[in-house]
């Protein structure tokens, strides 16, 4: 290179220096006023305002926040290098090294030194500090910039000089902040004079960041000054990074406002749901504790199908929400532990335990009402049974007893010979007869009316009115009996001649023909067989019944043999008796039919119970079949819960999610024991000895292993949820749970305070080996922690809880004040201004209702640090 070239490049080297000088002076200038302005100081050039140390003094304890030594008042050179040296002590015991720098050269006016120095302290206390993704101050910054202004249209920072000559790279910071004070779509890149006008004016009026670069010696010069470029872009990093931590501190406030709304959501929805609850189980025990009167068998059955349309179709959904309520209090008290919120106690009366001792007793209400109804089906069939015996037996001796007065009172005898007189004798030796006979009947009406009246049969007064008339009648057909007897004896005298085939056929006829009529009543009787066993017994009095078959017959042999005996004398008439011959073989011929007809009957009462019989059978197959495979999966479930090879608690849950599919698709199998259910009512059948399984306790166990699954599920999730909150290890976990169980000894999910104790100290917490009822503090301040409800005994959830508080940081109150302190600018008070400009409006809203006025404070000052202590129970709210 020749002379002249290395004289250009010098040249041109030295004027780009001397540009950097000026523009440096300029920019550092302006840094030095925006913190001394701030003790109402002002310097017009650094070269010079700077010699005596005085307000090099001040601007070291500004930007440190520390306070100096009081500097020499003297204004002789000596006093200014010693004012100067004071300050040069002081940034070296900060850690910063001013390379080649001497107090005599700041004193002497030395710009180069002078703005070496100052740059130093724009490093230390401005830049230092900015730190992202490990890099050094400079490059957090120029990443900083980086991404803040990506995406925006001819802007690209790649440096801290030439990727800022046209001004639209602040523009786009100022946009990307606060995009409300400029139109960045408005700036072009050919007019760099509106840029920098824009970008300094709203820095300088909005962001209160002042003027540093001037817009002619960032567009004229070849390269723009690094270092002053870096100390302007340094104070739009502190300016927005003060404004992210007041939002950071909002979004902070926020969260914990919305959890407190969603607890309070939370806790309104569980107290409806309750008093839904309480009021349908209120209601329920109600109507089934009441007894209306049920006076006959389709009453007792209609409200037996009531009975049963209650179980299968209200009931269930009703025993769904119960359950819903208990996953609905046990998530509740979950969030509102993991939040660091006391546990929730509901309102009086709505407690898990109230609704749960109140369904028990609805249970019980509906056990009774059943065996209610069930006793008084039996005692209308009773009833009826006996009402339609009643009926039969009193229609038959009324019209026996018809007419029979009348005949008994007639003086028939006065006109008769002494043949008619014997006659007209022994036909009423034949009615006395008769009349023995039906005494039975008589007796066995009065039996019946009495068993009815006992029963309370509904038509009881219509039942003795009538059986006091039969009654009547009958003590009047004795007296004219007697009367009628008397009055022949008198006469007995003149009535000697008698035929004895007559009163023979007349003696055997009567016992046979009550005998015959008696058969017909047996044979049209009816009964109640329940069982194969009862339709036997009634087989077997059938047959001791026919036994007599033989003899009767025998019997009517003989008065036919009287009936030929009498033919033989001419005449066949029998005035000593009602009963002619055509009649009794009418009425053997009819009994014969009607022995048939109870045959054929009594069969059909076999075959009924016998398929009533395989239904029972049936019944108890499959109960047993659905039982034995409910206690299949109850096993399965312990074993789930009880498994020690499984990784995570995610994997339980999947087993536990596994068998809820099972149940859920067993469902349609159980529907079908509900439908053999059905028939076996449909078929009256109450009572079953081949089993003790009823359908109520298959419903009771397939909800308990449903319910209890859905359960499970939920306490392992909400495990899970404790564990991630709290980050908890799987090991950790599975210690914590292996202690739990070592000491549930009833294997009942609690543990009660022994139990509780014991396995406190095996997990190493501090407290006395052996209990002391009167003076054990430490435990009694840790049972309180974790059983606020008072309840005397722990859950898993709980236990997981504390345990995972004793070993994790937890959200606390004092967090919730340092996020209000920075809203507030550090005051002890918050102003409603402050809440409704870093918060949404309906969170601001909340804070300013629910905050109470700060005592002492400007007016409008509210008082977040009772407000924050509220939330999370240290104080009411």
């Amino acid at each position: 290179m020749s002379k002249a070239s290395q004289a250009d490049v010098d040249d041109g080297a030295n004027l780009m220096d001397d540009q950097w000088q000026k523009q440096q002076q300029k920019t550092f200038t302006a840094w030095v006023n925006s913190h001394l302005r701030k003790v109402n100081v002002h310097v017009d050039d650094v070269q010079t305002d700077f010699c005596d140390g005085h307000n090099l003094i001040k601007l070291l304890e500004i930007i440190s926040e520390d306070t100096l030594a009081k500097p020499a008042k003297g204004k002789m050179r000596i006093h200014k290098i010693q004012n100067v040296g004071s300050a040069f002590q002081f940034i070296k015991d900060k850690g910063v090294k001013l390379v080649s720098i001497a107090p005599e050269e700041i004193v002497d006016g030395n710009l180069k030194m002078i703005l070496g120095m100052l740059w130093t302290l724009i490093l230390r206390f401005e830049i230092q500090d900015i730190s992202l993704d490990d890099l050094s101050a400079k490059d957090a910054l120029l990443l900083w910039c980086q991404r803040k202004t990506q995406g925006y249209k001819n802007v690209k920072v790649d440096n801290f000089h030439m990727s800022w000559k046209d001004g639209l790279a602040f523009n786009a910071l100022i946009h990307r902040h606060r995009p409300e004070l400029l139109n960045f779509d408005a700036l072009r890149k050919d007019d760099p004079q509106t840029n920098w006008k824009t970008c300094l004016e709203t820095a300088d009026k909005h962001l209160d960041i002042p003027p540093m670069l001037e817009a002619d010696d960032m567009i004229n010069c070849v390269k723009p000054d690094e270092r002053s470029v870096m100390t302007y872009v340094a104070m739009y990093y502190k300016a927005f990074a003060s404004s992210s931590k007041a939002e950071v501190a909002a979004k902070k406030i926020a969260t914990v406002l919305e959890t407190n709304r969603e607890h309070e959501r939370l806790i309104a929805e569980y107290e409806e749901m309750a008093s839904n609850l309480l009021a349908w189980i209120n209601a329920t025990i109600e109507r089934l504790s009441a007894r209306p009167t049920l006076d006959t068998v389709q009453v007792c059955q209609q409200q037996m199908q009531e009975w049963a349309s209650h179980r299968a179709e209200e009931f269930p959904p009703k025993l769904e929400e119960k359950g819903n309520l208990e996953n609905h209090y046990s998530s509740l008290q979950t969030k509102l532990r993991l939040s660091g919120r006391p546990a929730y106690v509901p309102s009086e009366g709505k407690l898990i335990s109230d609704i749960q001792a109140a369904w028990g007793r609805m249970e019980e209400a509906e056990t009774a009402n059943k065996e209610w109804i069930v006793s008084e089906l039996k005692r209308n069939q009773i009833i009826e049974n006996k009402a339609e015996k009643f009926q039969h037996r009193a229609d038959t001796h009324e019209s026996w007893t018809q007419d029979k007065d009348s005949s008994l009172q007639d003086q028939d005898y006065l006109n008769e010979n002494l043949g008619g007189i014997v006659a007209l004798k022994k036909k009423h030796e034949a009615f006395q007869s008769d009349l023995a006979a039906h005494e039975a009947r008589v007796v066995e009406i009065g039996n019946l009316a009495n068993e009815l009246d006992e029963l309370k049969y509904i038509k009881s007064e219509e039942v003795n009115a009538r059986y006091s008339t039969i009654f009547d009648n009958w003590q009047k057909l004795v007296a004219l009996t007697q009367e009628r007897q008397t009055a022949l004896d008198t006469r007995e005298a003149e009535l000697l001649r008698l035929d004895e085939i007559r009163l023979e056929y007349a003696k055997q006829v009567a016992p046979f023909m009550n005998w015959v009529d008696a058969s017909q009543s047996f044979l049209k009787d009816n009964y109640i067989a329940n069982t194969e066993q009862d339709a036997a017994d009634l087989w077997t009095s059938h047959n001791e019944w026919k036994g007599q078959l033989p003899e009767k017959e025998a019997e009517l042999a003989s008065l036919n043999a009287l009936v030929q005996s009498m033919q033989e004398f001419g005449t066949s008439e029998n005035p000593y008796c009602n009963h002619s011959p055509v009649e009794c073989e009418a009425k053997w011929n009819e009994l014969q039919i009607a022995v048939q007809a109870r045959e054929t009957q009594l069969q059909q009462e076999a075959e009924l119970q016998a398929s009533r019989e395989a239904l029972r059978k049936e019944w108890a197959e499959k109960a047993s079949e659905v039982h034995s495979w409910i206690r299949t999966k109850q096993e399965a479930v312990q074993s789930v819960l009880q498994a020690a090879d499984f990784q995570k608690m995610e994997d339980q849950v999947a087993g536990m999610q596994s068998l809820d599919a099972e149940v859920a698709e067993y469902k349609a199998s159980f529907n079908t024991i509900e439908e053999l259910h059905r028939r076996v009512q449909d078929a009256l059948i109450f009572e079953n000895p081949h089993t003790t399984i009823t359908v109520e306790e298959l419903r009771g166990t397939f909800h308990q292993l449903s319910s209890g699954i859905k359960r499970s599920i939920t306490e392992l999730n909400n495990q899970i949820l404790t564990r991630d909150a709290k980050h908890i290890t799987e090991e950790q976990l599975k210690e914590y749970r292996d202690s739990f169980k070592h000491f549930d000894k009833d294997n009942s999910g609690k543990l009660e305070r022994r139990e509780f104790r014991s396995c406190l100290i095996a997990c190493g917490y501090d407290i006395p080996q052996k209990a002391d009822p009167e003076n054990d503090p430490e435990f009694e301040r840790v049972l309180a922690r974790v059983d606020p409800n008072g309840d005397g005994v722990v859950s898993f959830d709980e236990f997981i809880a504390f345990m995972a508080e004793e070993h994790a940081d937890a959200e606390t109150s004092e967090q919730l004040l340092e996020a209000f302190q920075v809203i507030a600018g550090a005051n002890p008070y918050v102003t409603a201004e402050q809440l409704q400009k870093e918060l949404a409006p309906e969170l601001a809203q909340y804070c300013i209702q629910n905050m109470s006025p700060y005592e002492g404070g400007p007016a409008g000052a509210l008082d977040y640090q009772s407000f924050a202590s509220a939330l999370y129970g240290e104080t009411d709210l």
